[in-house]
């Protein structure tokens, strides 16, 4: 049994892709996942489970077809792989702070988490002017540090592409599920 993280693609933040997280854990547990918990209202799971994770996230996908008609891309990590994912922070707490300070409107720290890079995803960013904002790509992940808001950021967009199927989170977001993956036990 393992505890997984799923992340849900646009749900929740504008008219489409409408789902009650109550009504997401419900499904979910009716289906036999285990201590389901969500996170705020943009598709944020924890659950257990014994299945692998092609297996889970399929039956996520169809699932969530099934019950509410959603579409979207369902990116799944292990509390291991999100420890991970915490520890590989690739920029130093000063690099933050000078972010922070350019950007005091909006978040600067985000990841991007995709079920797999998407190819051709290096060089579509090299192509991309950043104005001041890096990214930084790691295993399945793309760290971004933004000195503007993440709906101006032309990388921010560059990694968002429709058919990418990757979904970004704040890395406060990231911060409360990694402390909610630990206190699981």
């Amino acid at each position: 049994m393992q505890t997984y993280l799923a992340l849900l693609r646009g749900v929740n933040a504008g008219a489409a892709n409408r789902i009650k997280m109550e009504d997401l854990r419900r499904i979910l547990e009716a289906d036999g996942f285990l201590r389901v918990e969500t996170y705020i209202q943009s598709g944020n799971i924890l659950f257990d489970s014994g299945e692998d994770e092609q297996a889970l996230t399929k039956r996520l996908e169809a699932l969530l077809e099934s019950s509410f008609g959603y579409r979207g891309a369902v990116v799944l990590r292990s509390k291991s792989e999100l420890a991970s994912l915490i520890q590989a922070l690739p920029f130093s707490s000063t690099e933050i702070a000078e972010a922070e300070g350019a950007n005091t409107d909006a978040e600067s720290l985000y990841v991007c988490l995709y079920p797999a890079l998407p190819a051709g995803l290096a060089n579509r960013l090299e192509k991309t002017a950043p104005s001041g904002d890096r990214c930084f790509l790691a295993g399945r992940e793309a760290y971004l540090l933004l000195r503007q808001s993440i709906r101006l950021s032309k990388l921010a967009i560059a990694l968002q592409k429709p058919n990418d199927r990757g979904t970004a989170r704040n890395w406060n977001t990231m911060l409360a599920l990694h402390k909610m993956t630990q206190q699981r036990g």
